[in-house]
């Protein structure tokens, strides 16, 4: 075999091992939320949901509920995705496929209180927003 022929098939090779290992995203960053009354007071075991999904790599979408602590917060793990870089070029066109002029693309994610999930509010505390903190009044 000559050298030229074995650089094309090591090439090829390697391309193909590109393009199919399923590379790790990030689709949200882990997020800390705090939970609160108006006028600032903690609210204990309050459900806090989020959801996300990735329009272009996933078909169907994904939620977590979460209880807020005694002084009304909660933090979300980062969420990620595994998927090879192939699909991630492919993905967008299979959702243009599917869904024609409907299509949606790229990472979209939502978070919000849980109205009426029995929480309780802890009046002798008030709650100081931290650094990058989400907050819900």
């Amino acid at each position: 075999m000559s050298s030229t022929r074995m650089r094309i098939i090591v090439v090829a090779v390697v391309l193909a091992a590109v393009l199919l290992y399923p590379f790790e995203k990030t689709l949200v960053p882990e997020t800390r939320v705090l939970v609160v009354t108006k006028d600032m007071h903690p609210i204990k075991n309050a459900l806090v949901r989020q959801i996300w999904q990735d329009y272009s790599l996933e078909r169907s979408g994904h939620e977590e509920d979460l209880p807020t602590d005694a002084h009304g917060r909660v933090t979300f793990p980062k969420r990620t995705l595994r998927a090879p870089l192939i699909w991630r070029a492919l993905g967008p066109l299979a959702s243009i496929a599917g869904q024609g002029v409907h299509a949606s693309f790229g990472v979209h994610t939502d978070m919000f209180p849980v109205p009426g999930s029995g929480s309780t509010t802890i009046y002798s505390e008030i709650a100081e927003p931290q650094p990058g903190e989400m907050v819900f009044k």
